[in-house]
């Protein structure tokens, strides 16, 4: 008996028959060359956002409770949630799938927002079964886009089509190749600039995230199931508007507590004091001086329930604010000070991602940027040396680090000067592990540092 053809070869004899019509004046597609050609640079994306159940008082002690962690152990994979105390309410994994596809060999790669939207963790799969963390350069939520970058190098990018034509063919590629789908271009953007590229592609959950490819293979645009046009059409981000170099370089964007404010989780006790309806949102600890959140407005104590149209329930619900950074982006936090619920708006400013020589190696070996510190701080650390953290990136993000902790000495050595903490990490080596004595709220600790390339 003959073996079943797949699902989406009838859906695409039914597509290309239905758009030959349309479409004569163009050569059919070679589906299988195609798919063939591009599997290589369509990648699997997994976040992870890990969240906290809300438990009942009765039932507070469950985490300690043997029967309930071997059963944790037995239906949990190999990411770990983060550390929590005996008493704390249990963590669960919240997974989201979708497609994407390197568009630079350095490790760039587009994908959907709203794939990775919230995510504590994102995972890159690539073809061959590799499994590499990924981190978020930049999104455009409006556009459904996320840029992320993978450490690894030397990966096959997909070529990027120069022009596109109306009447061509095109063709929908996710990482389950179940969701391929066919079409042609309706509408150019030089035709109609306010929906940009449209065709009558069936984009699903299958191929959203993964490249529009034309009958060369290259890239026209990102896939997006969630970008409509009128009469059932599909709107798509031409890769042109997708990308630029700051995309392709190896910088990494800011962290969110760069614009110059400390939050933590609210608490019962701070539900308490505060007369809150509920313990969620996101306390504000402290505001820096003339930092960016400080002139729009926000305040120490207020209460961010509100980030743009998400909620935020907790202080991990702040990453998106990342998302703005390099944008020149207005962002609105909804607050709640003394019981009104009130709107912050400010620009966050575009972000330059380059620093002066005595930084170089600083931040591209370890993935810090550092000044020296005042007297005052000094004084508050105890210490006659040490500088302080402005900027982090991989590989310090992973190693817990943060901005405003003070670097007093690496590998055993005193570091009393931006300059000779650039010297020390020139001197280091990929792959090896440095150990960074810091400060962070009159607590020293040790934390390691695996070097980056």
């Amino acid at each position: 008996m003959p073996k079943a053809a797949p699902r989406y070869f009838f859906k695409l004899f039914i597509g290309l028959s239905h758009l030959s019509l349309i479409g004569a004046a163009y050569a059919a597609p070679n589906v299988a060359q195609i798919v063939n050609t591009s599997a290589a640079g369509i990648v699997n994306v997994q976040a992870i956002q890990w969240v906290k159940i809300k438990v009942p008082e009765q039932y507070k002690g469950i985490t300690q409770d043997p029967v309930y962690q071997v059963f944790s152990r037995m239906f949990s994979d190999t990411d770990t949630p983060p550390v929590a105390s005996t008493n704390a309410a249990p963590i669960i994994k919240k997974k989201n799938q979708g497609s994407g596809f390197i568009i630079a060999p350095n490790g760039v790669i587009a994908t959907n927002y709203h794939t990775v939207i919230g995510a504590n963790e994102i995972y890159v799969q690539l073809s061959d079964k590799r499994r590499l963390k990924a981190t978020l350069l930049r999104s455009e939520p409006k556009r459904d886009l996320a840029i992320l970058k993978v450490a690894n190098g030397s990966l096959p990018a997909l070529p990027l089509a120069e022009e596109v034509s109306e009447g061509e063919w095109v063709l929908a590629i996710g990482a389950n190749k179940n969701g391929i789908s066919a079409g042609t271009v309706i509408s150019s953007p030089s035709n109609n600039k306010s929906q940009g590229l449209v065709t009558d592609v069936d984009i699903n959950t299958s191929n959203t995230g993964g490249p529009l490819l034309n009958t060369k293979g290259e890239v026209l645009a990102m896939n997006s199931n969630l970008l409509k046009a009128p009469m059932g059409l599909t709107r798509h981000v031409l890769v042109s508007k997708l990308i630029n170099s700051k995309d392709l370089s190896t910088n990494l964007p800011q962290s969110w507590q760069q614009l110059g404010f400390s939050a933590t989780n609210v608490d019962e006790k701070l539900q308490t004091e505060l007369s809150l309806v509920d313990a969620t949102g996101a306390w504000v600890k402290s505001i820096t001086p003339n930092s960016i959140a400080g002139r729009a407005g926000l305040q120490k104590n207020d209460i961010i329930v509100g980030l743009e149209s998400q909620r935020v329930i907790d202080v991990s619900d702040l990453s998106a604010l990342r998302d703005f950074l390099s944008q020149d982006d207005e962002v609105t936090l909804t607050v709640l000070r003394d019981g009104d619920r009130k709107a912050i708006k400010f620009v966050i400013p575009k972000s330059t991602n380059t620093f002066d020589q005595a930084n170089f190696f600083i931040w591209q070996r370890l993935g810090l940027k550092v000044r020296t510190m005042s007297p005052a701080q000094k004084a508050s650390a105890n210490t006659n040396s040490g500088i302080q953290i402005t900027a982090i990136q991989e590989p310090a993000v992973a190693a817990g680090l943060s901005v405003g902790d003070f670097v007093l000495n690496i590998n055993q050595q005193d570091i009393k000067s931006v300059e000779q903490l650039n010297l020390a990490a020139k001197k280091l080596t990929t792959g090896d592990t440095v150990f960074i004595y810091v400060v962070r709220n009159n607590i020293r600790q040790f934390v390691g540092i695996n070097v980056a390339e």
